[in-house]
């Protein structure tokens, strides 16, 4: 058996490079969708934000939060998996784990386009 100790110290930092994005993307969608309601509650702005937009910052802070929580699990599921095949010497990339989170991710800045075209 080929255990080697960078092996496994790689996959755990490339763990918590997934716990690190997955907080991001929840603390983003959480600012996100407090923005809209603090845009919408401003006194005495010239700029004015209405109730459609509010709620299209909420949906927009929830898909954010949902595709954090979204990577978390799937970041979690990769290591297990990864850790499982390092120790039987039998590793396989997953590249389709690159397309999955490659489309969340345009999907999810279309969304970002679509919300900004639609405030402005």
């Amino acid at each position: 058996m080929n255990l080697r100790v960078t092996d496994h110290l790689a996959n755990e930092r490339t763990f918590l490079a997934y716990v690190r994005t997955s907080l991001s993307l929840m603390a983003f969608g959480f600012v996100i969708a407090k923005f809209a309601v603090l845009a919408h509650a401003m006194p005495g702005t010239q700029v004015s934000v209405g109730p459609w937009a509010v709620m299209s910052g909420h949906r927009l802070g929830i898909a954010f939060a949902a595709l954090g929580v979204a990577l978390g699990a799937l970041g979690s599921w990769r290591f297990v998996v990864v850790d499982i095949e390092l120790k039987r010497d039998q590793y396989h990339s997953a590249p389709w784990l690159a397309i999955v989170v490659g489309a969340a991710t345009v999907v999810t800045g279309a969304l970002v386009i679509l919300n900004l075209s639609r405030v402005l």
